[in-house]
């Protein structure tokens, strides 16, 4: 149950953090939080004896809104945690 709250907390703040950085992005002395920087793989195709093809590929980006989301989301999971899931 822990986990499944843990995963809880970080899908909320990757999604919020999403929201609150494209809603700054064109703001004055807020844009900072808009800022992004993908890290992507170049899709690549393997075929398989010619029978079968393979493609791969990710693309994942990360904004600063979503980065200091996500580090209060594990520090509240910390506080958190103890008192809704005692041993």
């Amino acid at each position: 149950m822990k986990k499944l709250y843990m995963i809880f907390l970080i899908a909320t703040a990757i999604v919020t953090g999403s929201m609150i950085g494209n809603m700054f992005i064109g703001t004055e002395g807020l844009s900072w939080l808009g800022y992004t920087k993908p890290l992507n793989y170049i899709p690549g195709t393997f075929e398989i004896l010619g029978v079968l093809e393979l493609t791969f590929g990710i693309y994942f980006s990360l904004n600063i809104a979503q980065i200091m989301l996500i580090i209060t989301a594990i520090v509240v999971y910390y506080k958190t945690s103890p008192k809704l899931f005692p041993k």
